[in-house]
């Protein structure tokens, strides 16, 4: 019964409908401008109008620690002895990128501004993919306007790179789910381990993948490989933990601060770190157990505050800055894009949910998982990718519906 549930998903949004329209044959001009498009505004705000300090708050301990790396060779956040605070799917990339330019930062600045701007082709691929080439244009050019993708590219931060990650993961899975050779499923696991080691957010992804492809009875042979890929993937980082630290850390010792101080409602309280020390507790733990006393205390409370409470947080502001420094005009369009988009992802997503839909499980789960954690607009930005390839696929399938009860009614008159 359960198989069934998973195996209408196939039909309904895995398979690429037929596209055989002159627009779709002409849609690449359309997406070169788009993609020009991104890379000047971008380029626009990092090197022109930007007032952005590309180094500031965490950019500058990620910088410090990448120079450490180079210099020393010590794999260390905010410290000069080795810790595993951070997971190194950013401080890596950046380090490689920096030691192959000689820590030129109008280089990586570059680097950036390409990889945001090359963010509208896997949101374009897979939106193409279940609807048509319409949508995929529509929701590449979101992704080159909307501000906050662009604000993040002037930030030395995870928030470009993962955004990418995020986008090509969906792209790729596509690909893998039509076309489940070896490569693709390698292809696709790999780049679902790099997410998360670059956002630990992603990993609710691995348990909605591994159930989809369990509950798929032409795709349970894909499993074994594609979790075999993810844990090839995960093993240097595990073994160096091990081997230099003495700890079992998959991800990052670091994440409890964020469970930590997301779990007082409203920002009202803060952390008693004289309580947490004498009870000999880690932040993690220390975490749970404000949030379960809280429950147990004051449950109506602490639940609206990791439901309502965070997501108003989350969403309720675009993360983006004066900084920004673009023309009100752009900026008051890019607000009213930021509640458009928000206003119609509830729906869609709903929609989707009932249609079993692998993208809005993993949207779902990405979502339930970051509400354990501090929220803020800066968190909540990459979300924006899954709210508009929602949008997308919604918008599809009931412009379809539609047509085909107008074309039934027709028929019938």
């Amino acid at each position: 019964m359960l198989e069934k549930f998973i195996l209408k998903d196939d039909k309904l949004l895995m398979n690429k409908p037929s596209d055989s329209s002159i627009f779709a044959r002409k849609a690449l001009p359309f997406l070169i401008l788009i993609f020009v498009l991104a890379i000047l505004l971008r380029s626009l705000f990092v090197f022109v109008t930007g007032t952005q300090d590309f180094l500031e708050g965490d950019g500058g301990n990620y910088y410090t620690m990448i120079q450490q790396l180079a210099q020393d060779h010590v794999y260390s956040y905010g410290s000069e002895d080795p810790n595993s605070r951070v997971t190194p799917g950013f401080p890596i990339f950046a380090y490689i990128v920096l030691s192959v330019s000689s820590f030129n930062i109008d280089l990586y600045k570059w680097v950036q501004i390409l990889i945001g701007a090359a963010t509208i082709l896997p949101v374009y691929y897979f939106i193409k993919a279940n609807t048509r080439a319409v949508y995929g244009l529509i929701g590449a050019l979101f992704v080159a306007l909307y501000p906050p993708f662009i604000y993040m590219t002037g930030l030395f931060l995870t928030e470009t790179l993962f955004v990418f990650l995020l986008a090509l993961f969906f792209a790729s899975w596509q690909r893998m789910w039509n076309k489940p050779s070896l490569w693709n499923i390698i292809l696709n696991a790999a780049l679902l381990s790099w997410g998360i080691l670059t956002r630990p957010g992603m990993l609710p992804i691995i348990f909605i993948a591994a159930l989809f492809l369990v509950l798929s009875k032409s795709k349970r042979r894909i499993l074994f490989p594609y979790l075999l890929t993810v844990a090839v993937c995960f093993l240097p980082w595990v073994l160096r933990n091990y081997i230099v630290l003495h700890e079992f850390t998959i991800l990052a010792a670091g994440s409890g601060n964020a469970l930590l101080a997301g779990a007082f409602p409203y920002f009202k309280e803060s952390a008693n770190y004289t309580e947490m020390y004498a009870l000999g507790l880690s932040q993690s733990q220390y975490g749970m157990r404000v949030i379960l006393n809280g429950l147990s205390d004051q449950f109506f409370y602490y639940l609206g505050w990791f439901s309502y409470g965070k997501l108003y947080y989350l969403f309720s502001n675009m993360w983006v800055s004066s900084s920004l420094n673009f023309p009100k005009l752009y900026v008051y369009g890019g607000v009213l894009l930021h509640y458009g988009i928000t206003a119609c992802s509830i729906p869609a997503l709903l929609y989707l949910l009932i249609k079993k839909n692998f993208m809005a499980f993993c949207f779902t789960g990405m979502l339930l998982f970051q509400l354990l954690f501090i929220p803020t607009a800066r968190y909540g930005a990459p979300f924006f990718i899954l709210t508009v390839m929602s949008v997308g696929l919604a918008a599809y399938s009931l412009q379809k519906g539609t047509k085909q009860v107008v074309t039934l009614k027709k028929m019938t008159d």
